[in-house]
């Protein structure tokens, strides 16, 4: 821990700060933290300037005080200037690096968390660089889920650290995967009996699911089981082709018995998404989210072409 690499470097007269400030905001019972903006001067002397409001948590002279930056466990020794009445503030030095090493803008949020006021031990954290490592954590958690209930775990907390619906986030991440993505060879496992083909990730599985609803593309059946969850069983279009999301659909099981064992033809896309197939002859569409996203990433593409063009006619007639 923290504290124990702090063991024998710090003198056993450490000043305790008062906790008892109502005006910070309480992480839990021993550790509180404010937030302060970047602000472009302060950026440029590479300091932080800590409001007078909470000088209370500071030493009263200047001193060495240690720093832990952002989620990290290693700890440093930074300058720390107490309060002056004619700047009306507190002053963290020697930061310069880390500004830079973080690419800190005017305006970004930083959180300095108190984590041991009688050893002089604070953190200062880029609120918005945590996030991303946050983000960054669920998302490869939720990609290698090995079970459903795994993936709803870290699809939950990638919806609170975005404080979006789960759905939103469901849409998101499955467009990510298809676009960091190619479709490949879909693998196989070898059971006591047969080979069959490898099943779905539960990561794929539960985003499919909170986007589609648990609702059949094609024709919106669904039924809830008897554990207040949607049954929906997922389709390849390619068999022998991955789980790319573009190669997958939610289906009903009668929708995908015709899809296994009738005659499908006439399989219409919107750039790689399917929106329409024929069963039998009959036509039929299919619900496709992210047909919308390709007809507009289309329409743009052909805006920037014309502008360019244009601009290029300009330039020759100048």
């Amino acid at each position: 821990m923290i504290v124990d690499q702090l063991a024998g470097r710090l003198p056993g007269s450490g000043r305790a700060a008062d906790l008892g400030h109502r005006r910070i905001i309480i992480v839990n019972a021993e550790k509180q933290r404010f937030t302060i903006r970047a602000s472009a001067s302060r950026l440029d002397k590479g300091l932080l300037a800590v409001p007078q409001k909470f000088r209370h948590l500071f030493p009263t002279e200047r001193t060495q005080i240690y720093v832990v930056f952002d989620d990290g466990e290693s700890v440093r020794t930074h300058t720390f200037q107490p309060f002056d009445p004619v700047v009306k503030e507190s002053r963290i030095l020697g930061l310069r690096q880390w500004f830079s090493r973080r690419g800190v803008n005017e305006g970004d949020l930083i959180s300095i968390t108190i984590e041991n006021p009688t050893r002089l031990l604070y953190r200062i954290a880029l609120d918005r660089f945590v996030l991303e490592r946050q983000e960054q954590r669920a998302r490869q958690g939720l990609r290698s889920a090995r079970t459903d209930s795994e993936a709803e775990a870290q699809l939950a907390a990638l919806s609170r650290l975005a404080k979006r619906r789960p759905r939103e986030v469901a849409r998101e991440e499955l467009m990510r995967i298809a676009e960091q993505t190619v479709p490949r060879s879909r693998p196989t496992v070898l059971p006591r009996t047969a080979e069959r083909h490898e099943v779905v990730p539960p990561s794929i599985r539960v985003l499919l699911r909170e986007l589609h609803e648990g609702k059949c593309q094609i024709c919106s059946f669904t039924f809830i089981k008897r554990n207040g969850e949607p049954y929906f069983q997922v389709h390849h279009l390619d068999a022998s082709v991955g789980h790319h999301p573009s190669n997958l659909l939610v289906v009903c099981p009668n929708c995908h018995a015709q899809l296994e064992h009738a005659a499908v033809t006439d399989l219409r896309r919107a750039g790689p998404w399917l929106v329409g197939v024929a069963i039998n002859g009959k036509h039929l569409s299919v619900r496709q989210p992210f047909a919308q996203d390709a007809h507009w990433r289309a329409l743009l593409g052909l805006t920037i072409l014309f502008a360019v063009l244009r601009a290029s006619r300009l330039v020759v007639r100048w």
